[in-house]
Parts: C-alpha cells; sequence; structure tokens
C-alpha cells in the first residue's frame, strides 16, 4: 500500500494491518512448495474489476494517491490481477511513495508466494531496466509459455530503447496469451512506433477498435500514433471520440487539443482552445494542461495572449518552481515578444535545472546574440554542439555568428556541412545564408547554383527568385536579371524588391522610361523607402529631363525625414532652374 494513500484511507496503509508482521497475506499461504504448482488464491474477480476501474479512472484524473488506493483495493480482492499490480506500483511512484519500500514490500510479496512467477515480475519492475533484464531473460528460458514473462522482457527492452528485440518479446507474449490482452498489445504498439514501423502499429490498433469500439485505451494509442505520423485530422477524431468515453481523461483532452492544433484551420484551433479551457476548468491545478493551454494561448502571437499564456506559466511555477517545461514555455513566450534580457534569463533558469539541454543552450544564445552579443552567443552555440554535434540550429546560429562578424568563410564552412548532414540537403537557411555569403566573397556561380536548388525546393517562394535576380544583376547580366525579375512580380505583384531590382536592371540597360515605371511601382508598395525617392529624383532630372518631378520626389525624401545634403543642393538647383524658365 503506497504511504501516500495512507492519510486517504489509512485502514489500508500499514504493514502490520496486512497481517505481513505475521506473515499473512490477503491469503494465508501454504509452506512453500517450490516444486508445485502454485496453490490457489482465494479471488474474487468482479469486485476487483470494480476497484480497478476506479483506479483506472483516478489515474486518469492523475489522482495518484487516490488511484494507487483503488488499484490496492483490486489487489486484496484478486491477488492474480495482474494489471491492478502494474497500475499500483505506477501509480503509487507517481504519488511520491519511496521505491525502496515498494520493493521491499513485494519483496516479502516473492516470499510468502515463491511459486508464482507473477510476484517476481511484479517486483522485476522497480528495478531499472539493465538491472531486471538478466533476470527476465532467465525466467522467459524456464517460463517459455508464460505470457507476462515475454511481457516484461519485452517492457524492459524497451525502456532501454532496443525497439526490435521488444517487439519479438510482445509479440510472443500476445500470441501466447488467449483472449484480450489490452496491456501487451499497447506495449508492443508503443514497441514498434519506435522501432519505426508506426504503420503497422496503427494497423493493429485501428483493427482492435474497429473490433471493440468502446476499447478507448487502444483508441487513445492509436490517434497519439496517427498524430506522430503526421495524421492530424484523423487522430483529433479518435481523440475526441475517447474523450465523449471518457469525460475525465485529461491525456485524451491534451492529445485531442494537439492534434486540433496541428490541423491548423482557424475552425479547429478554436475547438483545440476550447478543449484546453475545459480541461483546465476540471482540472486547474494539473501542470500538463495549463501548460498545453499556455503553450496554445501563445501561439496567437498577440501582445494580450503572450500576457495570458506567461499568466498560465507563472500559475506552474507557483507551485513547482523547477518546472523546466514552464519555465522554457515562458522563456519562449518572452523571446517572442523580443525581450531579449528577460528571454535570456528564463532560458539561463532552464539550464540551471537541466544543464545538458542543448536547446536551452542555444536559446540564450540566439538572445545574446538579438542583443548583439555576437561573441557571447558563440559560445552558447558551441557549448549546445558539444551535447549533440549534429543539433542543425545551433550550427545554422554559429553560421550566423560568423556572418555578423563577416567571417564568411567560416560561415560558409558551417553551412556547407549543414546542407551535407542526412536529411539536410534542402535546409532553407543554409542554402540561402551560404548563397549570400558566396556572393559577400565574389563567387556568384557557386552562389546561383544554391539559390537554383533553394527554388527547386521551394518554387512558389518568389523572394528566392528575387534572389536569383540580384545573383544575375551583381554578375552584370541585365537581361538575365530582367527575366528573373519579371518571373517573381508574376508570383507577387506586390514585391517592393522585385520592382526596384527591375527598374534597377532596366536603367543599367539605359530603358530609363521603364526603369522609373518600375520603381515608382517600387515606390507603391514601400512609399517610405527614402533611397529609392533619391534614385527616382536623379533619374527624372538626369535621364527623364523632368526637374519639376524630381523636384517632388526629392522634397518627398525630406519630408519623410530624409536628410542629404546633396539632396538640399539639387532641391535649391532645381528651383532656381524652374523659377528662371
Amino acid at each position: 500500500m503506497p504511504r501516500s494513500a495512507c492519510s486517504a484511507n489509512p485502514v489500508f496503509g500499514l504493514l502490520v494491518v496486512l497481517g505481513l508482521a505475521t506473515g499473512a497475506w490477503i491469503a494465508s499461504p501454504p509452506a512453500a512448495q517450490a516444486d508445485d504448482a502454485p496453490a490457489p488464491i482465494e479471488r474474487d474477480t468482479e469486485v476487483s474489476a470494480q476497484h480497478f476501474e476506479d483506479g483506472e479512472v483516478a489515474a486518469e484524473e492523475r489522482r495518484w494517491s487516490d488511484a494507487a488506493t483503488s488499484y490496492w483495493k483490486s489487489l486484496e480482492s484478486d491477488l492474480e490481477n495482474y494489471r491492478a499490480h502494474v497500475g499500483y506500483l505506477r501509480s503509487a511512484l507517481q504519488a511520491g511513495d519511496d521505491r525502496a519500500q515498494l520493493a521491499t514490500d513485494y519483496d516479502r510479496f516473492v516470499e510468502e508466494h515463491p511459486n508464482r512467477v507473477a510476484m517476481k515480475l511484479h517486483r522485476a519492475r522497480l528495478d531499472a531496466p539493465e538491472a531486471r533484464l538478466e533476470g527476465l531473460e532467465k525466467l522467459a528460458k524456464s517460463h517459455a509459455q508464460d505470457s507476462n514473462v515475454h511481457l516484461e522482457v519485452g517492457r524492459a527492452l524497451l525502456a532501454l530503447n532496443q525497439p526490435k528485440p521488444a517487439v519479438a518479446a510482445l509479440t510472443k507474449a500476445l500470441a501466447l496469451k488467449s483472449g484480450k490482452r489490452p496491456d501487451v498489445l499497447l506495449l508492443l504498439a508503443e514497441a514498434e512506433h519506435a522501432a519505426g514501423s508506426t504503420a503497422e502499429a496503427i494497423t493493429r490498433l485501428d483493427a482492435a477498435v474497429r473490433t471493440d469500439p468502446l476499447d478507448f485505451p487502444a483508441r487513445l494509442v492509436l490517434a497519439r500514433l496517427q498524430l506522430a505520423a503526421g495524421d492530424a485530422a484523423n487522430s483529433a477524431k479518435h481523440a475526441t471520440t475517447v474523450v465523449e468515453q471518457r469525460p475525465s481523461y485529461l491525456a485524451a483532452f491534451l492529445l485531442k487539443a494537439e492534434a486540433l492544433s496541428r490541423v491548423g484551420t482557424p475552425e479547429a484551433l478554436g475547438e483545440a482552445r476550447e478543449t484546453l479551457q475545459n480541461a483546465y476548468r476540471a482540472s486547474s491545478e494539473d501542470n500538463d494542461v495549463v501548460i498545453a493551454l499556455a503553450d496554445l494561448t501563445a501561439r496567437d502571437e498577440t501582445e494580450a495572449m503572450y500576457k495570458l499564456a506567461i499568466k498560465y506559466y507563472d500559475e506552474v511555477l507557483a507551485r513547482d518552481a523547477e518546472s523546466a517545461r514552464a519555465m522554457y514555455g515562458k522563456a519562449w513566450v518572452l523571446e517572442r515578444m523580443e525581450k531579449w534580457d528577460e528571454a535570456e534569463q528564463a532560458y539561463r533558469e532552464v539550464m540551471s535545472i537541466m544543464p545538458s539541454l542543448a536547446p536551452a543552450v542555444n536559446s540564450v544564445g540566439f538572445c545574446l546574440f538579438k542583443q548583439g552579443r555576437v561573441t557571447e552567443a558563440q559560445v552558447q552555440f558551441k557549448r549546445a554542439l558539444d551535447m549533440n554535434k549534429e543539433y542543425v540550429t545551433a550550427m545554422a546560429n554559429l553560421g550566423a555568428t560568423y556572418d555578423a562578424q563577416a567571417k564568411y568563410g567560416d560561415a560558409i564552412d558551417i553551412y556547407e556541412l549543414i546542407l551535407k548532414m542526412k536529411g539536410q540537403g534542402e535546409n532553407m537557411r543554409a542554402l540561402v545564408n551560404c548563397a549570400f555569403d558566396y556572393e559577400a566573397t565574389g563567387a556568384f556561380a557557386k552562389a546561383l547554383k544554391l539559390l537554383l536548388k533553394a527554388h527547386e525546393v521551394q518554387p512558389a517562394d518568389a523572394n528566392i527568385v528575387v534572389w536569383i535576380g540580384d545573383n544575375h544583376y551583381f554578375q552584370k547580366k541585365w537581361k538575365d536579371a530582367e527575366k528573373w525579375y519579371l518571373q517573381a512580380i508574376a508570383m507577387d505583384e506586390k514585391s517592393f524588391f522585385a520592382w526596384r531590382g527591375l527598374g534597377l536592371a532596366l536603367g543599367q540597360l539605359k530603358k530609363w522610361n521603364d526603369a522609373v515605371s518600375a520603381l515608382e511601382k517600387a515606390r507603391e508598395v514601400k512609399p517610405d523607402d527614402l533611397e529609392l525617392l533619391i534614385l527616382l529624383g536623379d533619374l527624372y532630372y538626369s535621364e527623364l529631363d523632368d526637374p519639376k518631378t524630381a523636384l517632388d520626389r526629392y522634397q518627398e525624401f525630406v519630408q519623410r525625414g530624409g536628410n542629404d545634403p546633396d539632396v538640399n543642393d539639387a532641391i535649391l538647383e532645381i528651383k532656381k532652374e524652374l523659377e528662371g524658365k
């Protein structure tokens, strides 16, 4: 019985009450007979099943102490209820019970029932996976037909991140057990997913819920695996069904909201928010619920919603000052609010709790970079890469610091390394930044190759087309530049840089009227661009012999806050010229 549950219902709490001091355990065991079959134990499976269901409901609501109490009552009615033992140990540990004391209690179980393999399996779960696997594999040899032994072997292998042998063990456990065995089925699906066979796991679980539409545990795992496979719509449907079947299941609310948020439509996001608000109203002190609500609130990306998200994160931190997840979420919001120094400090607090968390280290570096502390940022990015040498975001950020220092060769080395990594050949940030750096060093052909690759990856991105036009412009290939700028304008007629680039290219071709027309289009898109106003004034005056319009553009430059002695001189000169006429 978990100590955490004693205050709620002390009659079930003390070992002496259970009779351990006198050698009794619910039913008095016979003398040990190692070679004989286990003696029968008195069982009331119906009562046990009801208490087990109470434990499941409490666990769904994260009431771990209540769950442990209910599972224990289930075991008092049926000591052989395997899943009740599993639920009891899980919930007792979640409620804060001491693992070593639980192990001592289960040692007594094994002592009192030496012929029952299941007791050894329950005791083994309290050991670390490495420590228990060897003993479990020995049991699997001596009890090759025991489904539970293979189940626990699979559980241990999965915990050791060995999913393929876990699949083999769990498949055997499923084959050996007649009738419904949801614990084996669900663990097998987890193992298949971890082994890269998510589609097989989804097929297996889909068949299970089609056979039994009320099998909500299988449906919830199905929804989670569908979400992992990118099928957010069906994931949301299944999670919604679980919520309808089990209105208190917090994990189902969280999964439904996550799936809906990934669907991404305004309607889905609204439903996701409503789902989490309902969960929050029911369980406002459940940290996972509050954090999920804060995360989704922050996605609105408005000042008001950012502040509300921080309020939710602070609620969690008031209960758990060392909640790294809440700290990280708060830091993320502060970063989006561009409160760089506050975000930096918040990320550092995450690092103080989880010093080896590379994303937090990277984020500290990013906040330093945004504050202009480039050298300090480099130190943090390098630290993150020491933790994970293939951390692409930190690599690209390090490249950005070299760009800021005009160390283009060092930056190019970083970006090229990213592009050579598995699965990163189409990394847009690396492709574009590397291209810009090659242009900065005069290697226009290499830059063009990268930009064309970026265009191939994202053919609908007008900005990339503009950059290709710029590349040709830098090489003084005016007609080629004109072609690319026109293509960008066809894709986005509001592209300031496409119109400006076209005007510059046409100017180089001495097509002055066309050049001015293009630049005026750019001015319509961005009327406050001061350099463009000077350029237009110069062209009207020098090339089109239109001093009046030139004066208008120069004066507009001044009215918009421009201050250039040459422009002031030109204004005076044109005014005299017009007065003389």
